[in-house]
């Protein structure tokens, strides 16, 4: 059974991660997805890996298979004349185009919104920059996620107070942002079903990160107090709740033992350190948490990770090892619901990366696939999509507009 967006076509002429990733959660729903770049002008995702085995190339970085996994490739010169000619013919066949340019640039090719809705009217295009289209700050703005996720002040929160702030792990906002633009997307082909229309979505990252920052702003905007850096402290209306150290290079584990039913479960696995009636209620557990979190990191630091997290899940009290790598690579759970998945590639063998992040009863999962080879498709592509012959493709080839 095809999945929920069977039919759905999709065209990406996107790059790195926030287009990529939301084109792969469409094609993971069924969509058939089509990604435009050229050996020019590859996806700088390529360059950037890891690589499988540690060797350099465009085609071994696994985390442009991971974002990229499902799709079909086309390698083209957008900016010849007939390369664009290409990307309209692609357009009369997509429902969806979605691109990651800096503002302006679609524009100076007229391959912008308001070309490609003249030019077909039911279009849906999604647009992914880091500021979205207008505003005294968009044009011109270009960065990736790092860039949204200081925008967003996301990175001023993340660290510790006496430090300077240490940012968020990557481009932040490309992984948020997706998922309002896969919704809206959703959205306007609920839309279009009814009322025939296409549509111009502009997400701006760093306005999806900052979503995610609501509660600091909130803290701002009722009592003027901009929240700071709390190290691997906890939430100030909890305790205990904080990460803390477990035996083993780096091993932690993250508990949140502040409701009254957890707190008394905790206090009896620890013992004595947490018996003062003076820590019998919350707030007086407030006003007592460090010594609260030295007696809880006394008890983990000598305690394996995995045995903790057992011990205390047992009991009824929240607790996880904070995951690395290899914790997520070995997680029976993850394995069991096949969220790591095997691929097969003709120049680096097998690697595993995820798969699809949701699944539909009745629809079984989409089969593994990897990234598409730079222009792997692209004679398919134009055959299939675009109705040329071999004979106009071949002309493509040889002028440089394929490449």
């Amino acid at each position: 059974m095809a999945g929920p967006l069977w039919g759905i076509r999709v065209l990406d002429m996107s790059w790195v991660m926030v287009g990529p990733v939301s084109g792969r959660y469409l094609a993971d729903l069924g969509a058939d997805v089509v990604k435009v770049e050229s050996r020019s002008r590859i996806d700088p995702l390529r360059t950037l890996g890891p690589f499988k085995d540690g060797k350099p190339g465009p085609e071994r970085s696994i985390s442009y298979h991971n974002l990229n996994a499902g799709k079909r490739g086309l390698a083209i010169n957008m900016k010849e004349p007939r390369g664009r000619g290409v990307i309209l013919r692609l357009v009369d066949w997509a429902d969806i185009v979605l691109e990651s340019f800096t503002p302006g640039v679609l524009g100076s090719m007229r391959l912008d919104y308001a070309n490609l809705s003249a030019h077909k009217p039911d279009i849906i295009m999604v647009s992914t920059s880091i500021l979205g289209q207008t505003g005294p700050h968009a044009a011109g703005t270009s960065g990736v996620g790092t860039m949204g996720a200081a925008m967003s002040g996301a990175s001023g929160l993340l660290g510790w107070p006496d430090r300077p702030p240490s940012g968020t792990y990557g481009p932040w906002t490309d992984g948020v942002a997706p998922r309002f633009i896969v919704s809206s997307v959703l959205a306007a082909l609920h839309r279009k079903s009814r009322t025939g229309q296409g549509c111009y979505i502009d997400v701006a990252q760093a306005e999806a990160g900052i979503q995610f920052m609501m509660p600091a702003w909130y803290e701002y905007a009722a009592n003027k107090t901009i929240p700071t850096r709390r190290g691997a402290a906890g939430s100030p209306l909890r305790c205990p709740q904080g990460a803390y150290p477990c035996a083993g290079e780096d091993r932690w584990i993250a508990i949140d033992a502040s409701g009254g039913e957890q707190w008394s479960r905790l206090r009896e696995i620890i013992g004595a350190p947490l018996a003062d009636s003076k820590l019998d209620t919350l707030i007086g557990r407030l006003r007592n948490r460090s010594s609260i979190d030295g007696a809880i990191a006394e008890w983990t630091r000598t305690r394996d990770a995995q045995e903790t997290e057992t011990i205390l899940q047992e009991a009824g009290v929240p607790a996880h090892v904070i995951s690395g790598a290899g914790d997520l690579a070995q997680d029976s759970h993850l394995r069991h619901v096949n969220h790591l998945r095997r691929i097969e590639d003709p120049e680096f063998g097998e690697a595993e990366i995820e798969g699809p992040r949701s699944s539909f009863e009745g629809t079984p999962l989409p089969p593994a696939r990897r990234g598409p080879r730079i222009g792997e498709h692209s004679a398919e592509i134009l055959r299939e999509l675009c109705g040329m012959n071999d004979r106009e493709i071949a002309e493509l080839k040889e002028s440089g507009v394929l490449a």
